[in-house]
Formats: C-alpha cells, sequence, structure tokens
C-alpha cells in the first residue's frame, strides 16, 4: 500500500481521486493521513511535498465533506467542523404525499443513501478514534496553523478550489450560522460524547 501510494503522488506533491486524476485536498489530506498511519515518517520527501500542497491550499479543513467525516472520526478535525449529518432525518415521512417524502434520505441515489446512514449515525454519537502520539501528530501535520486557532464554524464550508466542481448554493454561502453548539449544548472544543 505505501509503495502504491508513494508511486502514485503527482507530480505537484498532491494525490488525485484515482491514479491518473488532479491533485485534490480530498484525495492529498487523506493519502498523506493514510501514508503516516502506514508508518511512514513525516521527513520524507515525498510526505514533505504533500504537506506543502496541503497548507498552501489552506490545510485540512478545506477537505470535502466526506473527507471531514474520516479525519473526525481519526481525531484529527473536529465534529463542529462539519456540516450536521443528523440522524432524525431518517425519521421523516417517506410517503410522497406528506410533502417531506421528496426530500427524505431514503430517496437519495442508492450509493449517497448507503454513505450517509451509517454517517449519520456516526455524526450523532461523535464516534472518534481514541487519540495517540501519532494521531496528535498527524492533527499537528495537517494544519497551517495550530489546531487550537482553527475557526471550525468557518471551516464548515471551506472546500479547495480544486475540489469544487460546482458553486456552493447561495443559501449555503449566505446561509445563518449554525449555532456553534451541538444539538445536546455541547460547546465547540469539548471532547467528544463516546470514544471507541
Amino acid at each position: 500500500m505505501v509503495r502504491y501510494l508513494l508511486n502514485h503522488q503527482n507530480t505537484d506533491g498532491g494525490y488525485g481521486l484515482h491514479i491518473e486524476g488532479h491533485s485534490t485536498m480530498f484525495g492529498t489530506a487523506l493519502s498523506y493521513t493514510t501514508l503516516r498511519l502506514l508508518g511512514v515518517e513525516p521527513d520524507m520527501k515525498e510526505m514533505a511535498r504533500a504537506r506543502e500542497w496541503i497548507h498552501a491550499r489552506g490545510g485540512a479543513t478545506h477537505i470535502t465533506s466526506w473527507g471531514k467525516f474520516w479525519l473526525a472520526v481519526l481525531g484529527v478535525y473536529s465534529w463542529e467542523g462539519m456540516n450536521p449529518l443528523t440522524p432524525e432525518t431518517w425519521l421523516l415521512p417517506y410517503k410522497w404525499w406528506t410533502g417531506l417524502g421528496y426530500v427524505h434520505p431514503g430517496r437519495f441515489w442508492c450509493h449517497c443513501r448507503m454513505v450517509y446512514l451509517p454517517m449519520s449515525y456516526a455524526y450523532s454519537k461523535r464516534a472518534t478514534a481514541k487519540e495517540t502520539p501519532l494521531t496528535a501528530a498527524i492533527r499537528a501535520e495537517l494544519y497551517p496553523v495550530p489546531y487550537s486557532s482553527i475557526d471550525w464554524n468557518a471551516a464548515r464550508s471551506q472546500i479547495a478550489k480544486e475540489d469544487l466542481y460546482y458553486p456552493h448554493p447561495l443559501v449555503q454561502v449566505r446561509g445563518a450560522p449554525l449555532p456553534s453548539t451541538n444539538r445536546r449544548g455541547v460547546q465547540p472544543g469539548s471532547p467528544p460524547s463516546r470514544r471507541v
């Protein structure tokens, strides 16, 4: 796996969604994290190039929503920096005649549906791996600023231009700011409610 990832690094230091793809924050941040978890040291030249690519684009706060989710599960991204994936939406009426049935997540494209159901459950539990020295090091490496100084509310809508295939809708760009506490009243920066 290590050899495969190192052999498919793009010339600019990043990684794409596939081996022939242009570099994206999603591909680069997750490949970097994977390599670190597999034991590659951060001072390797390939790792330094990938880290430079990530930092030049604002850090891992600019990863796509699925990347934010996986980094949060690992404990190297704050759950407060994610747009809510509330499991309650799965309790909405499914029947079309209710008026809400059209937006029920069960009507999503099958691949999205199969991803968002477990993601919304993990989001509700704030399921996070236990911190280790390695995850603490990865957390420090993925961001060009100290982790404690990141504005997680702003990070919710940040995305690298390489990952943005279409503009955000106006309601997402200009919408009301989301509250700084989650539905249980937990303040940002507090430990997750459940560790796995």
